[in-house]
């Protein structure tokens, strides 16, 4: 491949699993950061010395930030976007995801970029706070309502829902130059890079089950997804025929929180083992999903493993190699997290 990519947010745990999977495959690779520091780990990547080129200081909102770093790429993975719950707000979730959307577009459209994959989310289909019948399985034909979005104020999900109707939106203009195929990943597990610097949002709930800080198992199931097969599936969506235009459902399985405390245990040194929970929490989980807690959702990802040709890593896989990457990088405490980390 001599094809030129830009990757947005590759110092993220995602972007620097798109840019792995795209050198590999040779790929001529730019990616934007907000900070050189927090990207340097790319740098080991195979390929990145003769292939990879890192833009920093480059920021979601400043119009035009991104037209150096685009300039002669065919392709654009947007994976840039702020992913945090805990001191979330409307201005420093939903705005940066959209308005940064619009701005990529924007650029996208001015540079006559040819394929788009952007970053969206499960929160964008199945946040429905019991809306859905049970037995609903949910499918790329789903949408989260923004409207009961913002009446609970679930500024992530609202975000993430509203930056993906915009690209929808945009991608349909007359004047648009590019196609767009939009990817829905649950939460992400699975292995970090080597000498990746920051600890991701979904990497935190891992640590936390072996640090020590927490006490009990939620009483819930929690769809899950392996980093490696979601970065695949953004490359995919640019090399398949036919895959461009499409949403893609991208889960690996649903798993009981105590099954994920157990695969986390049995990946642990001895030593730390003690420190993972045993003991099933009676607290009561609010439902956002047509499935109450503790039952699993429900869902079909046949569209990524027919069109983009993905096969899902096992839970077991995804939780020891996420384990292991983390101790190999130094993350041993859930306080080592910062939502300043894009």
């Amino acid at each position: 491949m001599s094809k030129k990519v830009l990757v947005t947010g590759g110092s993220g745990f995602l972007g620097s699993w798109c840019i792995q999977v795209l050198l590999t495959r040779g790929y001529i690779v730019h990616t934007t950061v907000r900070t050189i520091e927090k990207a340097k780990f790319l740098e080991l990547i195979p390929g990145a010395t003769e292939r990879l080129k890192i833009f920093s200081g480059i920021d979601l909102l400043t119009p035009g930030a991104f037209e150096e770093a685009m300039t002669g790429c065919e392709y654009v993975l947007h994976t840039a976007s702020p992913f945090f719950v805990l001191g979330g707000s409307e201005d420093n979730l939903v705005k940066p995801a959209v308005e940064g959307t619009k701005n990529v577009l924007d650029t996208c459209n001015k540079l006559g970029v040819k394929k788009v994959v952007l970053t969206a989310s499960t929160a964008c289909i199945y946040v429905t706070y019991g809306t859905m019948p049970e037995e609903h399985v949910y499918t790329e034909q789903d949408w989260s309502p923004i409207e009961l979005l913002t009446e609970k104020k679930n500024w992530y999900s609202l975000s993430k829902t509203k930056a993906e109707k915009l690209a929808w939106e945009m991608s349909k203009e007359s004047s648009c130059t590019f196609e767009l195929s939009t990817m829905n990943p649950t939460l992400i597990y699975g292995p970090q890079l080597p000498g990746q610097k920051h600890l991701n949002t979904s990497s935190c709930a891992i640590v936390a089950y072996f640090d020590g800080s927490t006490h009990e198992i939620e009483d819930s199931c929690k769809s899950i997804v392996d980093v490696r097969d979601v970065a695949e599936a953004h490359v995919a969506a640019l090399e398949k025929d036919n895959a461009m235009g499409n949403r893609y459902l991208l889960i690996g399985g649903s798993p009981h929180q105590s099954v994920i405390a157990q695969e986390v245990c049995n990946a642990l040194p001895d030593r730390m083992k003690k420190n993972v929970p045993t003991v099933l929490s009676t607290k009561q989980i609010p439902t956002i999903m047509a499935q109450a807690p503790p039952n699993p959702v429900l869902y079909d990802v046949s569209l990524s493993t027919s069109v983009l040709g993905i096969k899902y890593h096992s839970v077991s896989e995804m939780v020891k190699t996420a384990v292991d990457s983390l101790l190999e990088n130094g993350f041993n405490n859930k306080n080592m997290y910062s939502i300043d980390k894009l």
